[in-house]
């Protein structure tokens, strides 16, 4: 349940980041070739995801209650990952917006407008190249700052 009063605080990146090359894009078109690659994949092949995905992975649950998290921390554990299929940057009743941090590090965030909802997905280029790093779910979030 989500209560309108108590919103929880958007875990953006770019407030702790200084400095840097920091941009933001809402085109798909935009980011990393090897960082595209890798995001269809991840939609496309349940088994790759999964091995993409550092468990436990830090975020936030769906329609999270503020007074139920608190300041604990969150983590996914994979008997609890419902895999992602559909690549959000072709569904037009989102808008998506990659916050390219570095060249080893993306922050996506998909913007239901209707509903007043946001899911944040941070993804990071590591040796074995690209993985998913941090899933909050859809909920409203209040700005930081």
């Amino acid at each position: 349940m989500i209560s309108c009063k108590n919103k929880v605080q958007a875990p953006g990146i770019a407030d702790r980041i200084e400095g840097g090359n920091i941009h933001t894009t809402t085109r798909f078109e935009e980011l990393p070739e090897d960082f595209r690659k890798f995001y269809i994949q991840f939609h496309e092949d349940s088994v790759f995801q999964m091995n993409s995905i550092f468990f436990p992975l830090e975020g936030l649950p769906q329609n999270a209650d503020p007074d139920f998290i608190g300041n604990e921390k969150y983590f996914w554990s994979p008997d609890q990952w419902v895999i992602h299929r559909e690549l959000v940057y072709e569904n037009k009743d989102y808008q998506t917006e990659y916050l390219i941090v570095s060249d080893v590090l993306i922050e996506e965030t998909v913007i239901d407008a209707k509903n007043n909802l946001r899911l944040i997905r941070r993804f990071a280029k590591t040796g074995n190249g690209w993985r998913l790093i941090y899933y909050a779910g859809m909920n409203r979030y209040k700005k930081t700052g």
